[in-house]
């Protein structure tokens, strides 16, 4: 399941205001690497002076105990262990019972003659297509978190209770096989003062070993129209407004090809039902395709999956939109009365003139669709004035006598409160209009 923190909503209306048209958004997976490292690492330990500290103790006398050293420096036991660990591993000092310093503990902490350098693992992020290294502010554990790894499984109880797993690590590109002497190069290759933006330990002396584990990234491609024109953009989805700032050092190498995603639709029939899935072309995405359009959908396959997003029974050509960049409905008076559920969102889409299609799943590489809701029919207008009636009373909390007033307008108000299902309301017009209550008057 894709956990993105786009605004989706937000980034519609931001878009729209620069005169463009949001109509889907897919989904990639882009591949990286993992590159978990052994290192020589000349960068300075934090506890260094500690370290100077403890040198100095076993240097004045050599028979304090890590206990006397402790007390000596005020500092907790287990922090003053930790370190003669360390700096043991290092070979700065030695001895179990007496602890006497090397002399290359003498040079590197006493003297500074040499650089300190500690063996340490470390993983480093690299570009799965080209090996160079990633952002440092990908390295954040909002970012870390969204990476798919290639030994990953998640677990789920289909319809029929059986147990089954599911791999979400599934790149749309395939990783380059890992050369060893290009990702060094690659690494050694950005200039001491530039590492810190590149989670490169500033004192990185050497490489020692490398190992590594497959990883994909998601990223979100925007399908827009903006007077008569397409484009294509490159999102973040862990970015609310979808900036793609941290990383559009990949979108230089996907380019191409994200200039040809298209909306399909994949139908299949599974336990005599018919399913449906909005897809992207990514798996012919080399082909060349005719013409400019965001998308390639019959009718057929539109109406089955319309049909299924909205509850409708039956659908004709007349109330499907299908273009080369938008798809949608046109709704008519027979169309209304086909719902079978969910009929105030249904007219709620149709005030707002759009809904908004998610899958969660993002498995077929289509997070978002936009559908166009269009009507002509005068019926389905002032069906849409008494929903609207009714929604506004509901927010200011006006009384059923002005409501009432309101609706006696419309001809057609009785059909809608049935379609409605306010019954109560409807029963209150009956009684309004048809009962009379006769004062009894005493004689």
């Amino acid at each position: 399941m894709a956990l993105f923190n786009l605004d989706i909503e937000r980034y519609y209306q931001a878009k729209n205001e620069e005169g463009f048209e949001l109509k889907s958004i897919a989904y990639l997976q882009y591949p990286i690497y993992c590159i978990h490292a052994t290192i020589l690492d000349s960068t300075p330990d934090p506890l260094e002076k500690l370290d100077k500290a403890i040198i100095k103790c076993i240097l004045l006398n050599n028979e304090m105990s890590i206990l006397d050293i402790a007390q000596f420096l005020s500092v907790q036991k287990r922090g003053v262990e930790l370190r003669v660990e360390q700096m043991k591993s290092e070979g700065l000092i030695k001895g179990e019972n007496r602890l006497n310093v090397t002399e290359l503990g003498r040079d590197i902490l006493i003297f500074s003659k040499e650089k300190r350098l500690q063996k340490r693992q470390h993983n480093f992020y690299l570009d799965g297509v080209d090996f160079k290294p990633l952002s440092s502010e990908l390295y954040s554990a909002k970012y870390l978190k969204s990476f798919f790894n290639e030994n990953e499984f998640t677990y789920y109880t289909n319809s029929r209770g059986v147990t089954k797993s599911y791999k979400p690590f599934k790149p749309n590109i395939v990783h380059e096989p890992l050369i060893k002497e290009k990702v060094l190069e690659n690494i050694f290759n950005i200039p001491i003062n530039e590492r810190e933006s590149w989670a490169i330990p500033l004192g990185l002396e050497e490489i020692e070993t490398i190992d590594f584990t497959k990883m994909s990234m998601p990223v979100l491609v925007g399908l827009l129209k903006k007077e008569n024109k397409l484009f294509r953009e490159l999102l973040d989805p862990l970015n609310v407004t979808g900036d793609s700032t941290k990383i559009n050092s990949i979108e230089s190498k996907i380019y191409d090809k994200i200039q040809k995603i298209e909306l399909r639709i994949n139908t299949w029939i599974y336990d005599e039902k018919e399913n449906f899935s909005f897809a992207s072309n990514w798996t012919e995405i080399d082909k060349e395709i005719e013409g400019e359009r965001l998308q390639f959908v019959t009718n057929e396959d539109l109406k089955k999956a319309l049909k299924e997003i909205y509850f409708i029974e039956t659908l004709s050509d007349v109330n499907i939109i299908n273009t080369d960049f938008e798809i949608g409905l046109n709704v008519t008076e027979e169309l209304i009365h086909n719902i079978k559920s969910n009929r105030r969102e249904f007219l709620g889409n149709l005030l707002r003139t759009r809904d908004a299609f998610i899958d969660f799943s993002t498995s077929q590489g289509i997070w978002v669709v936009f559908i166009k809701f269009i009507t002509e029919s005068e019926f389905v207008k002032a069906l849409m004035e008494i929903f609207y009636v009714l929604k506004t009373a509901k927010t200011k909390g006006l009384k059923d006598d002005d409501v009432i007033q309101k609706l006696l307008g419309y001809d057609i108000y009785r059909k809608a409160l049935i379609f409605l299902e306010e019954f109560e309301l409807l029963e209150k017009i009956d009684i309004k209009q048809h009962m009379h209550i006769e004062e009894l008057v005493n004689e």
